[in-house]
């Protein structure tokens, strides 16, 4: 059976002319399990993986309108204007978005209309995320979030504005919180976790407390550990930039990010 347009397409933007390796094996890893991966962008990306399908981004916005965020956690990033650009091509085209820090871990077959993920936040629980969605063309609650757009001005915007934390508000207002997965299905591990669980950067002490934790530390595992039920996880790429950690580095090889550089060949 040929699958739904929307499960099959996998979209997300990339501004600048090059790749590291996190962005790299986001797209690979899709491809490898069968999807296609549709990336939006304004210039020539030089090492694009080989069966990418490029397209225009200004076509949903401008050039002109490409912004930074200006102060705080974010700060010198294009993440808000991402945040914006997700709901505009979602509105207009429907399908999935995915960030370009999300590797898949299984093909993405999922029935339902609307999906928005969630993060594992510690005290305030799982909650709504923006980092992977599935929305239908025109679907109502990507139409609230864009018509939220305007109200946000661009010189001022602080860092998930426009993105987790409007998720999160409108999921309320518009009672849709039965349309929020478990956090493990996109993002096994919190983005606190990133440098010692993806990269493995931690000493040999460390590593060893961490493999029997599960057995006498079973309630401290969540947000830590990528799941059976796992479809993707996310490499968190604020985390990377402000830490700052090398994206095209080689860690340590059990890490997962080399296990999945060399399963997906980046």
């Amino acid at each position: 059976m040929e699958k739904p347009v929307s499960n099959y397409v996998i979209q997300s933007l990339w501004i600048g002319d090059t790749l590291s390796n996190v962005e790299k094996l986001c797209i690979k890893s899709f491809l490898d399990y069968g999807h296609d991966f549709h990336l939006y962008c304004y210039d020539q990306i030089a090492n694009v993986p080989k069966g990418t399908k490029l397209f225009d981004a200004s076509k949903i916005l401008s050039r002109e309108a490409i912004f930074q965020n200006k102060k705080g956690w974010g700060g010198g990033s294009f993440s808000g204007f991402a945040d914006f650009f997700r709901i505009l091509l979602l509105q207009a085209k429907g399908g999935w978005w995915v960030d370009m820090d999300i590797i898949c871990l299984k093909e993405f077959d999922f029935a339902e209309d609307l999906i928005i993920c969630s993060s594992y936040e510690g005290e305030y629980g799982a909650i709504a995320n923006n980092c992977v969605i599935k929305a239908a063309a025109g679907n109502k609650f990507i139409n609230h979030c864009a018509n939220e757009l305007s109200k946000f001005e661009p010189d001022n915007l602080g860092f998930g504005a426009a993105g987790p934390f409007l998720f999160q508000r409108l999921v309320k207002e518009l009672d849709m919180k039965e349309k929020i997965v478990p956090y493990y299905t996109f993002n096994p591990i919190n983005w606190k976790n990133v440098g010692e669980l993806i990269l493995s950067d931690r000493s040999f002490l460390a590593e060893v407390k961490e493999l029997i934790r599960p057995i006498f530390k079973p309630s401290t595992m969540v947000g830590r550990k990528i799941l059976p039920q796992s479809f993707a996880v996310h490499f968190w790429n604020e985390v990377w930039r402000n830490h700052p950690y090398d994206k095209n580095a080689t860690y340590p090889r059990h890490s997962v990010f080399e296990k999945l550089k060399k399963k997906h060949g980046v």
